[in-house]
């Protein structure tokens, strides 16, 4: 695609490989119109999320100037990414020319998170690996608005699930190291998710690392002390005292 655009992580624009700018505003609404793709909203309801003080006359301007800057900035021959609804509603295109990585992420995860437990078919392992490489960071960096926070979370726990599924496959066909990569790269995401931790206890110990599994829970346990006042689970606990008491292989 000769544009791609980037709310994961890093906030960018590119055209033919180089960055274009674009106001705060246009970005989340840019964002908003991508997140929302599959809903009609009316004129009003855009308007009074990014206008909100604006009286009527004034906001549709607001939101006519807003489109109309965001149409001049991402120009694409030949076709149109850009369409109003049989309402009247702005929204994106379904065959709209750009690449969006929030598009493209839920996309290749989706459908493995729908599949049966355990393996996966080489298709969906492949394109769950892919898109979880486009998570490069939480959703808008830097914004704060209601919307923006209830997306961040709810993508950053599809890419969880993603981790969490490249550990049930790996593990149900024996490949311990890549079980435990994908582990702790949900880890890296969101330490304090307990079940995980409690699955990559249970790696390292599996596959002989005693030490490192004991290691693991102790993190845990400060982590979960400092951030939160409380101490791990019991079935983390059960867990690590059925780990410590068994006598090393020497």
């Amino acid at each position: 695609m000769p544009i791609a655009v980037e709310f994961l992580g890093r906030t960018r624009v590119l055209s033919e490989g180089r960055e274009v700018a674009l106001s705060r505003q246009n970005i989340s609404f840019l964002a908003y119109l991508v997140l929302f793709r599959e809903i009609d909203h009316p004129r009003e309801v855009i308007i009074e999320q990014f206008w909100p003080s604006c009286e009527p006359t004034r906001g549709r301007s607001c939101l006519g100037t807003a489109l109309l800057r965001l149409k001049r900035a991402l120009q694409v021959n030949g076709s149109n990414w850009f369409e109003m609804s049989p309402r009247g509603e702005p929204r994106i295109s379904s065959s709209a020319p750009i690449w969006f990585d929030i598009v493209e992420f839920e996309a290749a995860i989706m459908p493995a998170l729908a599949a049966p437990e355990g393996m996966l078919h080489a298709t969906l392992l492949r394109n769950l690996a892919v898109g979880l490489t486009h998570y490069r960071g939480d959703l808008l960096i830097g914004w704060y608005d209601d919307w923006v926070l209830a997306e961040r979370e709810r993508l950053r726990l599809v890419c969880l699930r993603g981790y969490r599924r490249l550990m049930e496959h790996y593990v149900s066909v024996g490949d311990m190291d890549k079980a435990l990569a994908a582990g702790q790269s949900a880890l890296r995401i969101e330490p304090l998710q307990e079940l995980v931790q409690q699955h990559v206890i249970e790696l390292y110990y599996n596959t002989g690392q005693r030490v490192a599994a004991i290691r693991q829970y102790d993190k845990l346990a400060a982590m979960l002390k400092a951030e939160l006042g409380i101490a791990p689970s019991k079935n983390t606990t059960v867990l690590i005292d059925r780990i410590r008491s068994e006598r090393p292989v020497s």
